[in-house]
């Protein structure tokens, strides 16, 4: 999935993206149908995204602001300096 974040990011891009806490599968349900959910290590994201080319800007472990899911925030590098990315904390 990142190559694909990377070939297809116009320049400055910021993603954005939920994940699980941990390397690990799980199956839900999402109106009433399973759903499958996969996710890997924070360290094997912050890899990939490094080696595709993207700088985490903000990681955040089950957020309560976002119903407790982990959020990362992400911007090509370098993108801070010449993007002018202020006020994200």
């Amino acid at each position: 999935m990142f190559p694909i974040f990377r070939r297809l990011a116009a320049p400055g891009a910021v993603l954005m993206f939920t994940s699980g806490t941990a390397l690990g599968e799980a199956i839900g349900t999402f109106e009433g149908k399973p759903l499958y959910h996969g996710s890997l290590d924070a360290s094997e994201y912050r890899q990939l995204l490094a080696e595709n080319g993207f700088s985490v800007v903000r990681h955040q472990q089950e957020d309560p602001a976002c119903g407790g899911g982990t959020v990362w925030l992400a911007t090509q590098t370098g993108c801070l300096a010449r993007c002018g990315a202020v006020g994200i904390s």
